[in-house]
């Protein structure tokens, strides 16, 4: 018989007289009358019915008397029978019920903490913006991976989408998860489409009265864009604001989805995506590689070399799925080789010949932009500009992409000796031929090297995308008979009736990832959850981050009583129909442990099943999902594309940073990845770093630079930038791997789906047989204050190694760091007043060239020597607060949704920093530049001009903890 699994909530120890159970015959049956706490869930929702030491046959509805019909099978009968009662976003009830008890038993079940806030607020949202009457609704949330009274925040979703099921749906692209750590807030934007008008609530620090209310488009007037600023901070003014306006242009939800990992469309978004389709159009994917000391599922069809600090990295690492875990993208400050912010390097690797192509590409970010003051007449530099441009970007990247990208350099041949020279090697390897290739730390997009190769020049494909034809309909379509497909196999092949909201039901889908003939497939989701309930949230539905132009297809996994993975895949084929796998001549076919611990039937299965060559996703997630992982564990399996072993570190590595350096107020995070593996997707993807934010950077080092005593490695650098002080704490954080017992277990995969488990339970607190010592250690060390000049050489990679440089530096105090500074900057100070024409340091100066960079707290330094650059820090002004999300009150700021006549006497008190500009230079970019905040929690920005050549510029607003 199928078992059902309750979903957390209360013990089957708090029953009240649970032991005086009496045994009587069996089998039993219960009438349950559930009822929600949300009546609106009443009939929305299925629950799941589970009995204490006895096995539920049947759950049926009776629509008439609206109660379930519980059938109880027990060889241990009692008259007294234990029942939990469990659903999603709510708390699992247990409850003694008289065994063939004949009158109806009411149960009332409580929601969850996270259900309720993501409830409260969509009903708050719906009551100020009147969803019926709009033409469409968005809702923007960072619930999810941080923590409300010390649980992960996913059922916000829930209670969002089950509140507005009629308006907003994972399918219809309309519900946006902005990636955020688990100590950050809680906060919610509702946008309505009326028109041409959008008008947007926004609630925060997990809070159900709004802040803000008013126009959120990219036409509001100033002082409406000050009073969003003044209302909710520079950041999630930005963030919302480009978001909403990014999706009533109508781009499409990959651009979406992307910019809400990254945390706002901007140029460099846009210019990734406008690159990546370049990419693929002049240089389409041959065969995917890995360095061959990876798990199966780290093969990329790409190597991406770029520079920390434009968003356009992120978006060409989600797009490609050519992810830093799994050793596909290098990126530090090499623009003193040449190179500028807005190139990317592609390497399209052949490991078969031994040969690779390179391209080197950018969006010219000057001539897009005085393209776009040509056509428009916009000239300005603050952030409604900035969301005019984007405006025009979309518009542009979906009629002419092309000619928003330049192609540097085209090459093909590359040896391999070159290809590791930038990628890096961590020990010697050989070219194919009997020549050593040593051992070598990477040089990234060393942009000099690169131009002086001796290759013959690439030969262009022109592969033309046409865009299809399905709409929403259609793709829901594709979803629900993925999900009927399943249904029928299920029951006909098993005996198992599958209802809906079934917690052991998974569906692992590439949907919401990969394009069909250029249309998003995340519509896709909507069908599946008609049929099955299943979702994100609930984690019974996992988009599995794939390449845009890889497969759309379906796995299904039923977990069952005895812990086997039911699995059925199947492929959507462009004729409309669907390719399902079979094993031996079944569609359905288990692919759990002991399937694993099986070589012949596990290869049996990949060879005959999944065609496709995603076996190993799929099965490594599956398995880790009958584990049990909390959601910020199953968003970084997602985000790595599979589970493995490699991955877990980051877990712990995270947790150990924000215990032992928990971030203060003007304090922020950088992070540099030395030993490279899987740990560092989950890392970035949970402590809320990346190369497009310039707070993620990658220097592979060799093995013997990183190698550290007693098997503890030095995984990478972690910075405390201080802002105010223009210091920072650098220190190497070190790894120690577990000593797992795998002797029961025979063959790779299993060994590696057993260490995955193990450290699953290891996360959540849980012992593990195979791990009986040793258990596993993080530490830190090499500890260093450094200054901003220090900083710099650091994200430079350090004269040839990042660590090397940072174990010369001096060992001082904080203290007597910033009495140097103190003694040094009052030392110029007194050289300009005596009209000495001298440089200040580099600690506490901006570097420019032509176009001048606003710093309110520094001084400026002419420079144009492009190989002295400095990147700007990206900061994160912020407090460490505990896991409860609850923020203080404040009134709410309403505006006008109707645009409002400016006057050029507007009182400059009203205008934010980044409205404020004697300079000419355009702002399309906005300085992730560290700055104070205020003591009414509003925050300052600084907003640059034209990107300075040669130097690195985080794009988009510093994230902010709201206090």
């Amino acid at each position: 018989m199928l078992a059902l699994f309750v979903i957390g909530g209360v013990s089957a120890q708090d029953v009240d007289d649970a032991s005086d159970i009496l045994l009587v015959d069996s089998p039993s049956q219960v009438n349950i009358d559930v009822n929600y706490e949300f009546t609106n869930d009443n009939g929305k929702i299925t629950p799941t019915f589970d009995a204490v030491n006895a096995t539920v046959e049947s759950q049926d509805y009776d629509s008439a008397n609206k109660y379930y019909n519980v059938k109880v099978n027990s060889t241990q009968a009692s008259d007294k029978l234990n029942i939990s009662i469990s659903a999603p976003g709510y708390l699992s009830q247990y409850k003694l019920f008289d065994a063939n008890g004949a009158s109806p038993v009411k149960v009332d079940m409580i929601a969850s903490d996270a259900y309720k806030l993501g409830h409260d607020v969509t009903a708050r949202a719906d009551a100020l913006l009147n969803f019926k009457e709009a033409d469409a609704v968005l809702a923007i949330t960072t619930a999810g991976v941080p923590k409300l009274n010390g649980k992960t925040s996913e059922a916000a979703f829930d209670g969002i989408l089950n509140y507005a099921t009629d308006y907003i749906s994972y399918g219809r692209g309309n519900i946006l998860m902005l990636r955020q750590t688990a100590v950050d807030p809680i906060d919610f934007c509702f946008v309505v489409k009326k028109g041409t008008e959008l008008t947007a609530a926004i609630f925060l620090n997990g809070k159900t009265e709004e802040v803000y209310l008013g126009t959120i488009s990219e036409y509001m007037t100033t002082s409406q864009w000050n009073a969003l600023f003044k209302a909710v901070g520079g950041e999630n003014a930005f963030s919302f604001a480009s978001l909403a306006n990014g999706w009533y242009d109508g781009v499409t939800f990959d651009v979406l989805q992307e910019a809400a990992f990254h945390g706002h469309i901007c140029e460099g978004t846009l210019g990734g995506y406008t690159i990546t389709k370049a990419l693929l159009q002049y240089y389409p994917p041959i065969q995917e590689t890995g360095n061959g000391l990876q798990s199966p599922g780290d093969i990329t069809s790409y190597k991406v070399l770029g520079i920390p600090g434009d968003s356009s990295n992120d978006a060409v690492i989600f797009f490609l799925d050519a992810t830093s875990g799994k050793t596909s993208y290098v990126g530090f400050n090499t623009t003193s080789t040449g190179a500028t912010e807005n190139m990317i390097g592609f390497i399209r690797w052949n490991g078969q010949t031994n040969k690779g192509t390179i391209i080197v590409m950018e969006y010219d970010s000057d001539a897009n932009k005085a393209l776009f003051e040509k056509e428009t007449g916009i000239t300005g530099d603050g952030s409604l500009e900035q969301l005019k441009y984007n405006t025009w970007w979309i518009n542009r990247i979906y009629d002419n992409p092309a000619s928003l990208v330049n192609i540097l350099i085209e090459k093909e041949n590359l040896t391999k000796e070159q290809y590791l020279y930038l990628v890096g090697v961590t020990d010697d390897d050989d070219d194919g031929e009997g020549h050593v290739i040593n051992a070598t730390n990477s040089h990234g997009l060393d942009y000099a090297y690169i131009q002086s190769l001796d290759l013959p020049n690439a030969t262009r494909d022109n592969v033309i995308a046409h865009k299809g034809s399905l709409t929403y309909d259609d793709f829901k379509a594709i979803g629900q008979q993925a999900a009927k497909t399943a249904i029928d196999i299920y029951e006909n092949e098993l005996g198992v009736k599958i209802r809906k909201d079934m917690p052991n039901l998974m569906v692992m889908t590439s949907a919401g990832y990969v394009m069909i003939n250029e249309q998003s497939t995340e519509g896709c989701w909507d069908g599946l959850f008609e049929e099955l309930g299943s979702r994100l949230s609930r984690k019974t539905l996992l988009p599995d981050h794939k390449a845009i132009w890889t497969p759309l297809w379906f796995n299904f996994i039923l977990k069952q009583d005895d812990g086997s993975l039911m699995s059925i895949y199947m492929r959507y084929n462009a004729d409309g129909t669907f390719y399902v796998g079979q094993y031996n001549g079944s569609k359905v076919y288990n692919i759990n442990m002991t399937t694993l611990n099986n070589s012949a039937i596990s290869g049996g299965i990949s060879k005959e099943a999944y065609i496709d060559g995603n076996y190993f996703s799929i099965q490594s997630i599956s398995n880790a999902w009958s584990a049990e992982p909390s959601f910020e564990q199953i968003m970084s399996f997602l985000f790595h594309n599979h589970a493995c072993p490699g991955v877990q570190p980051g877990f712990f590595i995270v947790d150990y940073i924000q215990e032992n350096f928990p971030l203060n107020e003007n304090q922020s995070y950088i992070y540099i990845a030395n030993e490279q593996y899987c740990k560092d997707d989950s890392l970035e993807y949970i402590l809320d770093v990346s190369p497009g934010l310039g707070n993620y950077l990658v220097q592979k080092l060799t093995s013997d630079e990183y190698k550290g005593a007693d098997d503890l490695d030095e995984e990478g650098i972690l910075i405390i930038w201080d802002s105010a002080n223009n210091i920072g704490q650098a220190v190497s954080i070190s790894y120690q791997w577990p000593s797992p017992d795998l002797s029961g277990y025979v063959t790779s995969e299993s060994k590696r789906a057993a260490q995955i488990q193990a450290f699953i339970d290891l996360y959540n607190g849980n012992e593990n047989p195979i791990l009986t010592e040793n258990y596993h250690k993080v530490a830190h060390n090499d500890s260093r204050w450094i200054t901003e000049e220090q900083l710099q050489t650091i994200l430079s990679g350090g004269e040839g190694s990042s660590l090397k440089y940072l174990r010369s530096l001096d060992d001082i105090s904080k203290e007597d760091l910033l009495k140097q500074i103190a003694e040094k900057n009052n030392q110029n100070n007194k050289e300009e007043s005596n009209g000495t024409n001298t440089n200040t340091n580099t600690d506490s100066n901006t570097n420019t060239d032509s176009n001048a960079n606003s710093n309110a707290q520094s001084n400026s330094n002419a420079n144009a020597n492009p190989s002295s650059t400095q990147q700007a820090i990206p900061s994160r002004t912020t407090t460490q607060s505990s896991y409860s999300s609850v923020g203080v009150s404040s009134s709410p700021v309403r505006t006008s949704t109707q645009a409002s006549e400016d006057t050029s006497s507007e009182s400059s008190d009203e205008t934010p920093s980044d409205e404020k500009s004697s300079d000419s230079s355009k702002s399309y970019e906005i300085e992730k530049k560290p700055v104070s905040k205020s003591g009414d929690n509003n925050l300052v920005y600084a907003v640059i001009g034209a990107l300075i050549i040669g130097a690195l510029f985080g794009v988009g607003y510093m994230k902010t903890r709201k206090d």
